[in-house]
C-alpha cells in the first residue's frame, strides 16, 4: 500500500489499534480462555492475527480459531458452530464483518446456542439492523468498541434539499429520485407513476434520510476537512514563499542623486 499510494490517508483509525484494544478489553474482564471467529477476508484475517499476538502477550489463551465467508457452503458454517458448541471456552471474540455475522447469528439462534459471551469488532457490534432482529437476544451482553457517533449540523437539511431540477444532467440523481419515489421521468426505463418533481425527500424515512448513525460518515467528514485545511495551508505557504522571493529579486526602487 505505501509503495503504490505513498500519500494514502485513512478515514478511520487502523484496525491494528482496535485489535490490540480488544485484547486489552478481554484481559480487563479477566477472561483468559477464549475462542475466536473471523471473516476470511483481509479485514478478519489481519484483525484477528493482531488480536492473537496481543492476547498471547497478555496471557490469554485461544482454544480455537475459525474463519468463515458468507459464500461458503452451509456445511462449513455448521462445522464452525459445532466447534463452538463442543469448546470449553465460553468467551468468543468475533472479528467479523456484518455480512458474515448475520448468517452465523441466525444459525446460532436456530440451534439455540446460548450462554456465550461475545466480544465484537466495530463492524457488527453497533449494527442497528442486527440489533433489531429476533436472533439478537443470543448476543445479549456483547461488548466491543464503537466509533464515536456525532450529529453533523446541516446534513439533514442538505440531503433533503437535493432535487433533480438543480442538476438536470446528473443521471445518478435522476435514478435515485425514481427509485426513492417509485416513479419515472419521461423515457425512463423504470416503471411506475410519472415523476412530477413535486415529490419531497422530507416525506421519506429510509437509509438516505436517516442521520442518526453517522459514525463512519463523521470520519469521512473530518478526513475531507483535514485534507482541505492541509491544501489551504500549503497554498498559503506557497503564496508567502513566492511573495518573499519576489521581494528579494525585485528590491524597492531607489532614487540616485
Amino acid at each position: 500500500m505505501n509503495c503504490k499510494f505513498p500519500t494514502f490517508f485513512r478515514t478511520i483509525p487502523s484496525d491494528y489499534y482496535q485489535s490490540r484494544a480488544l485484547a486489552q478489553l478481554v484481559r480487563l474482564f479477566g477472561w483468559t480462555w477464549v475462542g475466536t471467529v473471523r471473516s476470511r477476508t483481509d479485514y478478519g484475517n489481519n484483525g484477528m492475527a493482531t488480536f492473537v499476538d496481543a492476547a498471547h502477550e497478555l496471557g490469554i489463551c485461544v482454544e480455537y480459531s475459525e474463519a468463515y465467508f458468507r459464500t461458503d457452503p452451509k456445511e462449513e458454517l455448521l462445522r464452525i458452530i459445532e466447534v463452538m458448541k463442543r469448546a470449553t471456552a465460553k468467551v468468543v471474540v468475533a472479528f467479523v464483518s456484518l455480512g458474515e455475522m448475520i448468517p452465523l447469528l441466525n444459525e446460532l439462534a436456530l440451534q439455540n446456542v446460548s450462554g456465550l459471551q461475545w466480544v465484537g469488532s466495530e463492524s457488527w457490534i453497533t449494527s442497528k439492523g442486527l440489533s433489531e432482529t429476533k436472533a439478537y437476544t443470543f448476543l445479549t451482553g456483547a461488548v466491543g468498541f464503537a466509533i464515536g457517533n456525532v450529529k453533523l449540523e446541516g446534513l439533514k437539511e442538505f440531503l433533503t434539499s437535493v432535487h433533480p431540477s438543480k442538476a438536470a444532467h446528473n443521471l445518478f440523481l435522476r435514478e435515485f429520485w425514481e427509485t426513492a419515489f417509485q416513479c419515472s421521468f419521461e423515457n425512463s426505463p423504470i416503471g411506475g407513476s410519472q415523476c412530477t418533481g413535486s415529490e419531497s425527500l422530507l416525506t421519506l424515512q429510509n437509509q438516505y434520510t436517516d442521520v442518526s448513525e453517522l459514525r463512519i460518515s463523521n470520519k469521512v467528514y473530518t478526513a475531507v476537512y483535514a485534507i482541505a485545511h492541509s491544501l489551504h495551508s500549503l497554498l498559503m505557504d506557497a503564496v508567502a514563499s513566492n511573495e518573499t522571493h519576489r521581494n528579494i529579486l525585485v528590491p524597492e526602487r531607489v532614487s540616485i542623486k
